[in-house]
């Protein structure tokens, strides 16, 4: 795999391209439409502090709160 591949596959913010940052809360009917409908979650960066959200690829019920790279 070659360093171009390899840090695509990193998840960051698409605000500040941070690695950092951790599930937010759910609040609301857009929260629950987008994760429930649109299979999205919800993510705040540890960075810039933006909220944003990005596709959850199935349900991971003890997934970690905090990515790290």
């Amino acid at each position: 795999m070659n360093e171009t591949t390899s840090q695509a596959q990193v998840p960051s913010c698409p605000y500040c391209g941070s690695k950092e940052f951790f599930r937010s809360r759910r609040g609301g009917i857009k929260d629950w439409v987008l994760r429930r409908v649109l299979f999205h979650k919800a993510y705040r960066c540890m960075a810039c502090d933006e909220r944003f959200y990005r596709v959850s690829h199935g349900h991971h019920h003890g997934e970690n709160l905090h990515h790290h790279v």
